[in-house]
C-alpha cells in the first residue's frame, strides 16, 4: 500500500517535473530530470533561472514532497514564485518539503544535503545562502529584506536589503525566524521560536530567545540528521 501511494504521487508529479526541467535547464541536463516537482507545488511565477552545481543525476532535487506533523499534506501546498531577476543555485541532494514557499527576486543558494522538512518560507530579494547538510524545520522564516523601504528626507533608503548566510551543518528549529544581515556559523543550532537579528559567525553555538543570543556551546559535539 505504501509503495502504491508513493507511486501515485510520483506519477502525478510528471507534468510539473517535465515543465521545470525543460523550462529551466539546458537540454542535456533536463533530459536527466534532476528536479522532481510535486503536483502540490503552486506556480505563482515561473521565471528567473536555476543553476545546478555538481554531478547531474535524476531526482537529486525534490520539491514539495513529504509531510510534517503539523500540516495536512493534501492541503499544504508549496509555493514557487521566482521573478525574472531571481536565481536559485542547487547543490546535490536538496529536499524542499511540503508547504515550502519561495519568493525569490535575488540569489538563493542551497548547499548539498540540505533538508527543508516543510512549511518553511524564504523571501529573498538580495542573497540567501545555506551551507552543506542544513536541517530546516517547519514554519521557519528567512527574510533578507524588510519588504517596505524607509527613506529619510533626502530620499535615501535607511533599511537596505542585507544577505543571510547559514553555515554548514546548521539546524534551524521550528518556528524560528532569520532576518536580514544574519550570519550563522558552522555546526550551530537555532532553537525553536528564536528570532535571529544579528550575525553570529562563530561555530558550535546554540542560539535562542528573542532577540536570539548564544545560550550554550556545541564544541566537540555534532548533530546528525
Amino acid at each position: 500500500m505504501k509503495f502504491l501511494k508513493k507511486l501515485y504521487f510520483y506519477l502525478r508529479a510528471i507534468p510539473k517535473t517535465l515543465l521545470f526541467n525543460f523550462y529551466y535547464l539546458p537540454l542535456n541536463q533536463a533530459l536527466k530530470l534532476p528536479l522532481i516537482v510535486s503536483h502540490r507545488v503552486k506556480i505563482e511565477r515561473l521565471s528567473g533561472k536555476i543553476e545546478l552545481v555538481g554531478q547531474i543525476r535524476t531526482g537529486k532535487i525534490r520539491i514539495g514532497f513529504g509531510k510534517v506533523q503539523i500540516a495536512d499534506p493534501a492541503r499544504s501546498r508549496a509555493l514557487w514564485a521566482v521573478s525574472p531577476q531571481g536565481c536559485i543555485t542547487f547543490h546535490p541532494k536538496v529536499k524542499l518539503g511540503t508547504g515550502t514557499k519561495l519568493d525569490i527576486r535575488g540569489h538563493l543558494e542551497i548547499g548539498e544535503g540540505a533538508n527543508f522538512t516543510g512549511e518553511a518560507t524564504i523571501v529573498c530579494n538580495h542573497k540567501i545562502q545555506f551551507g552543506r547538510n542544513c536541517l530546516v524545520s517547519w514554519q521557519t522564516l528567512f527574510m533578507d529584506t524588510d519588504q517596505h523601504s524607509i527613506v529619510d528626507q533626502h530620499h535615501q533608503r535607511l533599511n537596505p536589503d542585507q544577505p543571510i548566510q547559514i553555515g554548514n551543518d546548521v539546524w534551524i528549529c521550528a518556528k524560528s525566524t532569520i532576518l536580514k544581515g544574519v550570519t550563522i556559523g558552522n555546526n550551530s543550532i537555532v532553537s525553536a521560536n528564536a528570532n535571529v537579528t544579528w550575525a553570529f559567525p562563530e561555530s558550535d553555538l546554540i542560539l535562542g530567545g528573542n532577540p536570539a543570543k548564544p545560550i550554550s556551546s556545541l564544541e566537540g559535539k555534532k548533530f546528525v540528521h
